[in-house]
């Protein structure tokens, strides 16, 4: 049954420009730091996972895969090209010819420029979905059609709404048997829907219909026990893993910048913030070693203003705090 794992999308990172920084460190610097330690997470991920393969353990290095964060870097792939021909009729036909694939973000939107027929696709009985499916074919005979129709029914399952289920198990399984009346014909599924409908005018055919709905809502039922069984273990396991000390430590700001050539690093004023950072006082290298605000404030306090106030427009021009 087509469908999409969510769980992964918990893993997604948020980009280099969202406020994930450090409140007075500058932007520039901030989003280069931020690069570099996820860079040096991805390091730490390849090597464990070559020696766990290495070793044989290919479990382990698939779940270590499975952890690994995503972000605007490595969540989507290119593997084809698509293109889309639209006739005068306004019928469009999808050619696949290397499409580029960005996973659950084509059926995201999918969902979301197609919502409303989707639902009214849901709702309809026999006749008013062959007329749907024959006025908007373009859009309910995509494989995203039939993939929103089988996932949306296992999380109606899931949560216990069996009518809903059911219903988008029937309406699902019109679009799944179209699918497979074209396969062998090497015909688009759209051109088969009237055909499909004729097969299945008489109450013995509509019966056999009814039948393989039936076979598939009984394996969904069954899918959906498996699959709570799963979450179930997936948040016990996480659960343990928490409790368990991490091996990775954070990379601290001041850290990471020793990581970085001087010209990644370089501020705002042109200062290299690793010179300015190690020509400070050791009072001063403190506060920024801790991201103490207050210990800054009672250094600047007891520092003649002059040296405070020269030592901390190098520190602004190192990018090592924000005017802001």
């Amino acid at each position: 049954m087509p469908g999409f794992n969510y769980s992964k999308w918990d893993r997604i990172e948020l980009s280099d420009d969202e406020e994930t920084h450090h409140p007075n460190l500058d932007k520039n610097l901030n989003i280069r730091v931020n690069r570099i330690t996820r860079d040096r997470k991805e390091e730490e991920i390849d090597t464990e996972k070559e020696k766990l393969t290495a070793a044989g353990k290919h479990d382990q290095a698939e779940k270590l895969e499975n952890k690994r964060p995503l972000h605007v870097d490595n969540i989507c792939h290119v593997a084809e090209e698509r293109t889309i021909i639209q006739s005068s009729s306004g019928r469009k036909d999808t050619f696949k010819k290397g499409e580029e694939s960005f996973k659950v973000d084509d059926y995201s939107l999918f969902k979301q420029d197609n919502q409303s027929l989707l639902d009214s696709f849901e709702k309809a009985d026999w006749e008013e979905s062959r007329s749907l499916l024959i006025n908007h074919g373009d859009v309910l005979m995509e494989e995203y059609a039939n993939s929103y129709y089988m996932l949306t029914a296992l999380e109606e399952e899931m949560k216990g709404h069996r009518k809903k289920m059911e219903k988008l198990c029937k309406q699902g399984q019109i679009i799944s048997q179209i699918f497979q009346l074209a396969e062998p014909m090497k015909r688009p599924p759209r051109d088969l829907v009237p055909r499909f409908f004729e097969r299945f005018e008489g109450d013995a055919s509509k019966a056999a219909f009814q039948e393989g709905v039936d076979h598939f809502k009984n394996q969904l039922i069954q899918r959906a026990i498996v699959k709570k069984q799963e979450e179930a273990k997936e948040e016990a396991e996480a659960a343990e893993e928490e409790q368990q000390p991490e091996d990775a430590q954070p990379v601290s700001l001041v850290e990471a910048m020793y990581t970085m050539t001087p010209e990644e690093r370089k501020g705002p004023g042109g200062l290299d913030p690793v010179e300015v950072f190690e020509s400070l006082p050791e009072t001063l290298q403190n506060c920024f070693k801790s991201g103490d605000v207050d210990m800054l404030k009672q250094v600047a306090s007891s520092m003649d203003p002059a040296e405070f106030d020269n030592h901390f427009k190098r520190i602004i021009d190192a990018g090592l705090w924000s005017k802001g």
